[in-house]
């Protein structure tokens, strides 16, 4: 049975509203049993912070009721009251005829909010998906809004630039935060700490805020909507185009760290760090500009220099003797001459694809070599097929409310649903993958036939969203090299496993990166790097392994991910940061999650 989507307002909301009364009433009487009966025998409960003090997510009734009966009384979880608004009559999956509705809560914290999608089940209401999220601390809500400070303007002889440039030295202080990578990640963090009253610093090895986009190759726009990548507190403005030119981006982000008023260190190096159990604070070096260096006292540290970590550049026989130019894909290729010039770019994801097309355009003679399969899709309309959310929500709903929305779907369930989604996809694009057979170049669908949205959960790459780089592979002006990797250099040329022989002035290694996990242990030793262990990619709950929640290595998190996971995510990283600092925070619990596992 479904919910007819013509079913009115106030029968959707009475649907919700006694579902959640129900949900209350059993939690209140601890009847733990009769609450997980609320829920679907295929459920997910996702909690991010409210519940468990941790981002968790339980499938099946069993689990959800054994992480109630855990969570329930040390969270003071109360009052899950309907929002204002009548729920919507959708659908995920095959499912249609969900009722889906926003509700808020209290917690012994703070405030949280929460969305549900109720279906009909054996007669009864049922619950497939329940996100619960905290929100705000009690006591410590964020200055936005009616809560914004109020200027002083008879505070003596200093005014508001005086006391903004003071405050960015830090010279009479340490920063309570110590953020590495002025890219999305670090910046949103930075942003919702700011607001939290949490003194935080921002330090990039980069010469000027931008330059980890501004430097990149040429042609270079984002590959997903302007709608889905906003960030906190300062959206990109209406007039801007659907998919953002890097050195558009790069400029906004010198404006955006000067509008939010964060604290930002360029030209400096982070060294290293020592965290000191007893003070529970840390020990870092920085390498300033001028070659000094500042030793500084943070309380906590965040990694936010991006999922994809070190630059995986491997050595080969030979490459001492190659009189050309070897560079990583990392590095900047657009200040390169290539006109005329014969180039092998080593690879054949997101990244070679772009720069092989790139540097196509500008007259190179490019080949690809690719060494092993990928997932190829189109920018539109098959990679837009998975930010419909956002799309059809752009100035129609606020944007948190779609945060929320799509928060509440956890990885385990898109894993479940994008193996039909990835076949539409492969139908939509049945010309152009068609094409790139008959080219010779491999393709997969990814692990279980889901799709290259679960690559990038799992390994964030191993699939390129098509924005022109196929389309000359078809062609032929993007040569195809396949299913071989390199042996060794010659003074002009590349020698493939086969014993093929490739011409190049200049390589490309678009080879990838090593584990974020080696970021770590490059900054901070064996130590913390064992502590943190393996960073992204799922968990046994299928959750991101070490990242946006507290690690092994107390006081240390990671952050990272799209536009849309750091907006997102940054949230619960500043409010497990400023419980932490405020003595409020409570100790994370475990229990087994669906393999049997703890997270």
């Amino acid at each position: 049975m479904t919910v007819p989507e013509e079913t009115k307002g106030p029968t959707r909301r009475r649907i919700a509203a006694d579902w959640l009364a129900a949900l209350d009433t059993a939690l209140t009487g601890h009847d733990f049993a009769a609450a997980a009966a609320l829920f679907t025998p295929d459920c997910y409960w996702r909690d991010l912070l409210a519940l468990t003090w941790d981002i968790r997510t339980f499938h099946g009734p069993a689990l959800v009721e054994e992480a109630l009966r855990a969570a329930y009384e040390p969270s003071g979880f109360t009052d899950p009251v309907l929002e204002d608004g009548d729920p919507v009559v959708g659908a995920i999956g095959e499912r249609t005829g969900v009722v889906e509705a926003f509700f808020g809560f209290r917690t012994a914290l703070g405030r949280g909010r929460g969305f549900v999608r109720l279906v009909q089940d054996g007669g009864a209401v049922r619950a497939f998906t329940f996100l619960t999220t905290l929100q705000e601390l009690d006591g410590y809500p964020e200055k936005t809004g009616r809560r914004r400070p109020r200027e002083n303007r008879h505070q003596g002889r200093e005014n508001w630039l005086d006391r903004r440039i003071a405050t960015a030295e830090f010279a009479d202080a340490d920063p309570e935060v110590l953020v590495v990578g002025a890219g999305q990640a670090g910046f949103t963090l930075a942003a919702r700490l700011g607001q939290l009253d949490v003194p935080t610093l921002v330090v990039d090895k980069m010469q000027r805020i931008g330059d980890n986009w501004r430097g990149r190759y040429h042609s270079l726009t984002l590959h997903n909507e302007i709608c889905v990548n906003h960030m906190p507190y300062l959206p990109f403005p209406d007039t801007w185009p659907v998919y953002i030119p890097k050195d558009m981006l790069a400029d906004w982000f010198e404006s955006y760290a000067k509008a939010l008023e964060l604290n930002v260190w360029t030209g400096t190096e982070f060294l290293d760090g020592r965290f000191d159990e007893d003070d529970r604070r840390w020990t870092v070096r920085l390498r300033r500009p001028d070659g000094s260096i500042r030793t500084m006292r943070p309380g906590h540290v965040v990694l936010a220099t991006g999922v994809s970590g070190i630059p995986n550049t491997t050595t080969f026989e030979g490459m001492d003797e190659f009189r050309g130019q070897v560079v990583h894909s990392s590095g900047r290729t657009e200040d390169l001459d290539v006109d005329g010039r014969t180039v092998l770019v080593v690879g054949a994801g997101n990244s070679a694809h772009d720069i092989a097309q790139d540097l196509c355009q500008r007259g190179a003679d490019v080949t690809m070599l690719q060494r092993s399969s990928t997932t190829v899709v189109s920018l539109e309309p098959s990679a837009a097929r998975v930010f419909t959310l956002y799309s059809e929500a752009d100035g129609v709903r606020p944007l948190e409310d779609t945060d929320l929305r799509s928060a509440s779907v956890p990885n385990m369930l898109l894993r479940e649903l994008h193996g039909p989604l990835s076949k539409v996809m492969a139908e939509d694009d049945k010309e152009l993958l068609d094409g790139l057979r008959a080219a010779g170049f491999a393709l997969d669908n990814g692990e279980d036939d889901t799709g290259f949205y679960l690559k990038l959960i799992r390994y964030f790459g191993g699939y390129y969203i098509n924005v022109g780089a196929s389309d000359l592979i078809i062609e032929g002006r993007i040569k195809l090299k396949q299913g071989k990797g390199i042996d060794h250099f010659t003074a002009d040329e590349v020698v493939l496993a086969d014993g093929s022989e490739v011409k190049a002035d200049l390589v490309v290694l678009a080879t990838g990166y090593k584990p974020m996990q080696e970021g770590v242990r490059a900054l901070f030793g064996d130590e913390v790097a064992d502590r943190v262990g393996p960073v992204w990619g799922p968990g046994p709950d299928w959750e991101q392994r070490g990242m946006w929640s507290r690690t092994g290595q107390p006081n240390f998190y990671v952050l990272g991910g799209s536009f849309a996971m750091c907006r997102i995510y940054s949230r619960f990283v500043a409010l497990q940061i400023k419980a932490t600092v405020e003595g409020i925070a409570p100790a994370p619990w475990s229990t087994t999650t669906s393999t049997g596992s703890t997270r």
